[in-house]
């Protein structure tokens, strides 16, 4: 059988108003039309809808109950129709994330190009900061979610999803001493000319706890808040670095390797944070679905 949308929608205005004039108003169409697409109807049915008179149209039995469940058919659809046309527009907005450093070069990129490939309505606009801002920026309102180092975030009023860990490695030259170790420990930095993070990164306090714990002595000899440039000057001779796993040079790096340190084996653990008392929207809903999904999937 061949009916259309329209078709259907004419046959239940004709039985509620049962006259072609009104339905016609009714749907914004003419009374010509409304005819035609009935007729159509019931030429399709091979049976009469509608008894006609001059002055009077009224349902025939078969044309009142088709009517009444196409009527409840097309009220169904409307609500699916509504409903998906809801999910849309509460898609549809801007997601705003604050982030340290390495989370944006390792960790967003390709959960913002899946984002992108996906949900083209959402716009993702990402906000680098350092450690200590991120958590204000979530709590103020300036950002949707916000990404840290769970040792720096205590706050009792954000909630925190888990990252998964950030191994601790060894940054140094191709051809330092360090490099020929199958193992490193962290004893073997001792006395050793240390390129650091600065007090303010999240990661500075965690590797000095660990040093201080086993009475361990490197020679700081620079410190800089961005993990590039610690790795810059580490392959320019400067010394060795310790990064978290994140902000370690790529294996393609042709002058530096990254090592994971041993005994201990130390880590920090990344967290997605949102404010308890706003609810992340649809749109920052699926974004941190998409990240927390590929955040672990790199420890699967």
């Amino acid at each position: 059988m061949n009916f259309t949308l329209r078709q259907l929608q004419v046959l239940v205005a004709v039985a509620r108003q049962e006259s072609f004039t009104r339905a016609a108003q009714d749907l914004g169409m003419t009374q010509s039309a409304v005819s035609t697409s009935i007729r159509h109807l019931e030429a399709e049915l091979g049976q009469s809808l509608f008894d006609r008179d001059t002055r009077n149209v009224h349902p025939t039995d078969s044309g009142r109950d088709l009517a009444l469940r196409v009527g409840g058919l097309l009220d169904e659809l409307r609500a699916v129709l509504d409903r998906a046309r809801g999910d849309a527009e509460r898609r549809r907005g801007l997601v705003r994330i604050a982030a340290v450093p390495t989370a944006i070069t390792r960790l967003l990129p390709a959960a913002c190009a899946e984002c992108r490939a996906r949900f083209p309505e959402i716009d993702l606009r990402i906000e680098e900061m350092a450690a200590e801002d991120v958590s204000a920026a979530v709590l103020d309102g300036r950002a949707d979610l916000g990404i840290v180092n769970e040792a720096l975030e205590q706050t009792p009023s954000l909630t925190r999803i888990d990252l998964g860990r950030d191994v601790f490695c060894l940054v140094c030259p191709r051809d330092h001493p360090l490099a020929r170790k199958t193992r490193v420990r962290w004893r073997d930095l001792d006395g050793c000319d240390l390129v650091a993070l600065a007090p303010r990164t999240g990661s500075r306090a965690l590797i000095d706890d660990i040093l201080a714990t086993h009475g361990l002595k490197p020679k700081i000899v620079q410190e800089m808040s961005r993990p590039e440039a610690v790795a810059a000057l580490v392959a320019a001779g400067m010394g060795v670095a310790v990064l978290p796993e994140l902000a370690a040079p790529p294996k393609s790096e042709p002058n530096l390797i990254a090592r994971p340190l041993a005994d201990p084996t130390a880590y920090r653990r990344m967290v997605m944070i949102h404010a308890d008392d706003r609810t992340p929207g649809a749109a920052a809903s699926i974004v941190s679905e998409i990240v927390t999904r590929r955040a672990n999937a790199r420890h699967g």
